[in-house]
C-alpha cells in the first residue's frame, strides 16, 4: 500500500475474563465523579451494576446513574444525559452495556464538555459542528459482542425530528479506557448473541473490503474474521462456553478498531434507514445485507474475498480465484444461518414505496466508502435481495 495511514485506539485496553475487576482503579485515575449510563435492566438482574458501584465506593468516588438508554439512543436521550452529567458535576463518564448504551455514554461524555445539543454535531448536512473542548474522561464496557463502539470514535444517534439516524465523529470521542469482560458476555441470550456477532461480522469486512482499507486494520480484520468463524456459532449454542466468548469479546474489539480507522460500507449505510423506519435491529439488518453486499462488490475485490475465505478455514486449492471469492460468501451464508439469521427480512413487512426514502437515509460516509459505486439502482436491487420482494 503505497499511502499514508493513520491509526488511532483507546488510550488503553483492559482485555480478559475478570478484568471488571480494575474499573475502580481507572475510574479513580480519570475522574472523582461518575456519571454511570446503563440500559433497561440487563445490568441490574445480572449484578454487573452491583459489582461497578462496589468498584467504585471501594475508590471512594461519587456516581450518578442515568439509565433505561433506549436500544437506538436518541438526540433527547444524550442531551438529557448531559445536563445531568453537568448539573451533577460528573468530571467522568462510564458506560456499562451494549452499543447503544456505549454510543449514549460517549455522545454525553462530549456534549456534558461543550455547548448546544448533540444534533448540531451529527452528520448532517448543514449540521456536522466540530467539538470545541475535549470530551469528558469516558470508560467503555461492553455486556455484548457486535458493536465495538468501546474502540471507535463514533456516536450513532437517531434525529426524530428529521428520521435519520447518523453519527457523530471526531477522534476526541475515543475512550479513554475500553474494558473487555468477556465474563459479562455470559448470559446474553442466544439471539442478540447472533445479531451482535453478525454486526461484528459485518464491521470486519466492510472494513477490510473499503476503500479506505489499510495494513494495519487488514491484518485485525482477518484475525477478526477468523475468531468469528470460528467461534460465533458455539456462543450463540453454548452461551456458558467462555472460550468462544472470549473469541467473541476479541473479534468486536477488534471489529471497532477496524471500522473506526477504515470505514464501512452499503451494508451499514443502508442498514441505519431500515432501523430508523421500521426499528429492526442493526447488527440484524447488517447481517442479511452482508452477503448481498459482498457478491454485488465481488468484482472489484475479488483477491481479497479469496483471503476472507482462507480466514474462514475454507479449502480453495482448486477453485479459480473467483470461485474462491464466491466460497466466502456461501461460508458467511452458512455461518448465519447456523446462528438462526435469515436469508432476507420479510417479516418484517418492508414497503417498496419507502425504497427512496430508505436510499436518501444511507447516503454518506459508509456508502462512500463501499469499494464498488453505487447507482440509486442498485441499492434499490439490494433492498428488493435483502427484503425478500423479488
Amino acid at each position: 500500500m503505497n499511502k499514508v495511514v493513520e491509526f488511532y485506539a483507546p488510550g488503553k485496553i483492559i482485555f480478559g475474563p475478570g478484568g471488571l475487576s480494575q474499573v475502580g482503579a481507572e475510574a479513580k485515575r480519570l475522574g472523582s465523579k461518575v456519571l454511570v449510563v446503563l440500559g433497561r435492566s440487563a445490568m441490574r438482574k445480572s449484578g454487573a451494576l452491583d459489582r461497578l458501584i462496589h468498584l467504585l465506593k471501594g475508590n471512594n468516588l461519587e456516581y450518578i446513574i442515568y439509565e433505561n438508554i433506549p436500544s437506538d439512543p436518541t438526540v433527547e436521550t444524550v442531551d438529557t444525559g448531559a445536563s445531568l452529567a453537568q448539573k451533577g458535576g460528573c468530571n467522568l463518564v462510564i458506560a456499562l452495556g451494549g452499543g447503544s448504551v456505549m454510543d449514549t455514554g460517549k455522545a454525553i461524555s462530549a456534549m456534558a464538555a461543550n455547548e448546544g445539543s448533540v444534533a448540531d454535531y451529527q452528520e448532517i448536512e448543514g449540521k456536522g459542528r466540530k467539538f470545541k473542548t475535549k470530551p469528558l474522561p469516558f470508560i467503555a464496557i461492553p455486556t455484548t459482542s457486535g458493536t465495538g463502539s468501546e474502540t471507535t470514535s463514533n456516536a450513532v444517534i437517531t434525529n426524530t425530528k428529521l428520521s435519520l439516524k447518523k453519527s457523530i465523529r471526531d477522534f476526541s470521542l475515543i475512550p479513554e479506557v475500553a474494558l473487555v469482560d468477556p465474563e459479562l458476555t455470559l448470559s446474553l441470550p442466544p439471539r442478540i448473541t447472533a445479531i451482535c456477532g453478525g454486526d461484528a461480522l459485518t464491521q470486519c469486512i466492510e472494513s477490510y473490503l473499503g476503500k479506505k482499507s489499510q495494513e494495519i486494520t487488514d491484518a485485525l480484520a482477518l484475525h477478526a474474521i477468523g475468531l468469528i468463524g470460528k467461534s460465533l456459532v458455539k456462543a450463540v449454542k453454548e452461551g456458558k462456553n467462555l472460550e468462544a466468548r472470549t473469541d467473541m469479546a476479541m473479534a468486536a474489539l477488534l471489529s471497532g478498531l477496524c471500522l473506526s480507522n477504515s470505514g464501512l460500507g452499503a451494508a451499514h449505510a443502508l442498514s441505519h434507514p431500515l432501523g430508523v423506519y421500521y426499528k429492526i435491529p442493526h447488527g440484524l439488518s447488517c447481517a442479511v445485507l452482508l452477503p448481498y453486499v459482498m457478491e454485488y462488490n465481488l468484482p472489484v475485490v475479488t483477491k481479497k474475498l479469496v483471503k476472507i475465505a482462507q480466514s474462514l478455514g475454507e479449502d480453495i486449492s482448486l477453485l479459480s480465484e473467483t470461485e474462491a471469492a464466491q466460497k466466502a460468501v456461501e461460508k458467511i451464508k452458512e455461518i448465519l444461518a447456523a446462528v438462526g439469521i435469515k436469508e432476507n427480512l420479510s417479516g418484517w413487512k418492508i414497503k417498496e414505496e419507502d425504497f427512496p426514502q430508505l436510499i436518501k437515509g444511507a447516503k454518506g460516509g459508509s456508502l462512500n466508502n463501499n469499494p464498488r459505486d453505487t447507482s440509486d439502482e442498485d441499492l434499490i436491487e439490494l433492498l428488493y435481495k435483502m427484503t425478500g420482494l423479488y
